[in-house]
């Protein structure tokens, strides 16, 4: 691109580096830095790799000290992150019925979220990121975007949001249902100049192009670091509706199972629940379900659940995988008695478990009686 002059890494120690990224004028930039973040204008903008366990007293400082260690000018912007900026660093360039944009990003997503959710189940993420970082893989997602026409002031804040959206697609594209990690950041980069762009939304040339660049650049960190997410088993995949352990073992209780085969029960459903092929079954009827709730089922009639989701269909199919014709008969009892029924589950959760626990008790009563 036009614009970009050089674009520098930096080796250092520990298997650390910093990203340089060098204008051939002085540009304005809109950002969330933690170097000279809000509004500025300058030549310079540098992505800092921090140890992955960093903490300090003054990240500014620290910020200083780096910029004063490859004499960058005291008006560039800095950004700071964990991933290995040596490896992640991804850069691409972007045009759309003639706009261009050139866009830079730094991604790692071990301490990624879903936006607005509660911070909760850190004990696990971190003893996750712990065992990736070992990997070298850590987290943050850093972009910036480099447009080829001045824009004004709102036409720069309405870039943000092909940007975001863009950097959620990226994650889409891999399997996650998060839409970014705790510490994201961004710049809009653009010339100064007269004639200013008014508006690069999702709709405009502009703002395509620099949803399709992040959306590139972000997917193509996290896939040279071997990022994907952290795949549930079918326990795990029931827990997050609110399915308990509890409710397992009353709905194996009303398929007659008796108090000492407690331990047998457990045993096999943890076998069964790691199943690729029973994770499958259970994930396309949760999945199903969801886009029902949605009522986004093609023909679907709103409000009601398609035939198949709730008729016991899919139960069947999955206890049978398990114990084919005990595992059928069991279903039926269940669906029958419907143990659950006042749990406050969906309907098709609740065939997702009665599918799923007497294919385990047609599998344990099979094999008793053998």
């Amino acid at each position: 691109m036009e614009f970009i002059k050089s674009v520098e890494i930096h080796e250092e120690d520990n298997f650390e580096a910093t990203a340089v990224i060098r204008f051939t004028e002085r540009m304005e930039v809109l950002s969330s830095a933690p170097r000279n973040g809000g509004h500025a204008v300058t030549d310079t903008v540098f992505i800092m790799q921090v140890p992955h366990d960093y903490v300090s007293a003054d990240y500014r400082a620290d910020l200083e000290d780096k910029a004063a260690e490859y004499s960058l000018p005291a008006d560039a912007v800095g950004f700071m992150t964990a991933a290995e900026v040596k490896y992640v660093f991804t850069d691409c360039e972007k045009t759309v019925d003639g706009e261009t944009v050139y866009v830079a990003s730094t991604a790692g997503v071990t301490n990624c979220v879903c936006a607005g959710d509660r911070m909760e189940g850190w004990e696990h993420r971190k003893a996750r990121s712990d065992e990736i970082y070992r990997r070298l893989i850590a987290g943050t997602i850093n972009t910036v975007v480099v447009t080829s026409r001045p824009l004004t002031d709102p036409a720069k804040i309405n870039l943000m949001i092909p940007l975001v959206e863009g950097k959620t697609l990226a994650m889409r594209d891999l399997g996650y249902e998060e839409t970014g990690t705790t510490s994201d950041a961004m710049a809009v980069v653009s010339p100064i100049g007269e004639e200013r762009c008014e508006f690069a939304g999702t709709g405009t040339p502009l703002g395509m192009a620099a949803a399709q660049g992040v959306r590139e650049t972000v997917a193509g960190c996290i896939r040279s670091r071997g990022e994907s997410p952290e795949p549930l088993d079918c326990l795990a995949m029931l827990e997050k509706q609110g399915v308990t352990k509890e409710m397992l073992w009353d709905c194996a209780s009303a398929c007659g199972l008796e108090e000492e085969l407690t331990d047998r029960f457990w045993d096999v459903f943890d076998s069964m629940e790691t199943d690729p092929d029973i994770c499958s079954l259970v994930y396309a009827s949760l999945a199903a379900g969801r886009q029902a709730d949605l009522n986004c089922i093609y023909n679907q009639m709103e409000g009601e659940y398609p035939d198949m989701l709730v008729d016991g269909t899919l139960a069947m199919f999955l206890a049978g995988r398990i114990s084919e014709t005990r595992g059928g008969d069991a279903t039926i009892d269940l669906l029958r008695m419907r143990p659950l029924k006042d749990s406050g589950l969906a309907e098709y959760i609740e065939n997702t478990v009665y599918g799923l626990v007497a294919g385990v008790v047609g599998y344990i009563t099979g094999y008793t009686d053998e």
